[in-house]
């Protein structure tokens, strides 16, 4: 009786972790858009953050933050990213629908951050970007 007591507490602090980080990751997608120039992005967006912020900080499965990467990514004008977003961006899309994983969307964050443009990015994320990326990959 101890022992499954002890295996459901542990699958307990497995699950609660597992959302913890979706929130962790939902703070890094929230804090890499609080970085985006506003001339990055459609002008759609100005009415639809507010929103798209407070869900993004509920945001407590890796589904979750997935659907809300691709939400911010869909109001990225096409000059703020690499050119080679285009042929990449379809994949993505689809990994992005079928995440269910903090890992793949650990990934998916790093795949779109690494293909926005400097251009697109205020300086404070310029002297920012490597500790970020370091705690997207749990550095």
């Amino acid at each position: 009786m101890r022992l499954v007591i002890l295996l459901i507490v542990a699958a307990f602090a497995v699950l609660r972790a597992g959302a913890a980080d979706a929130a962790s990751l939902g703070r890094q997608l929230a804090e890499l858009e609080s970085h985006i120039n506003w001339s990055a992005v459609d002008s759609a967006w100005k009415t639809i953050r507010p929103h798209w912020v407070a869900a993004t900080a509920a945001c407590d499965e890796p589904e979750c933050v997935a659907k809300q990467l691709l939400d911010l990514e869909a109001h990225v004008k096409w000059k703020a990213v690499e050119a080679a977003w285009t042929k990449k961006r379809t994949g993505w899309v689809n990994d992005c629908k079928t995440a269910t994983t903090q890992v793949e969307v650990a990934n998916l964050l790093l795949a779109f951050e690494e293909n926005v443009r400097w251009q697109a990015v205020d300086d404070r994320w310029k002297a920012r970007r490597d500790e970020w990326i370091a705690q997207v990959k749990g550095d």
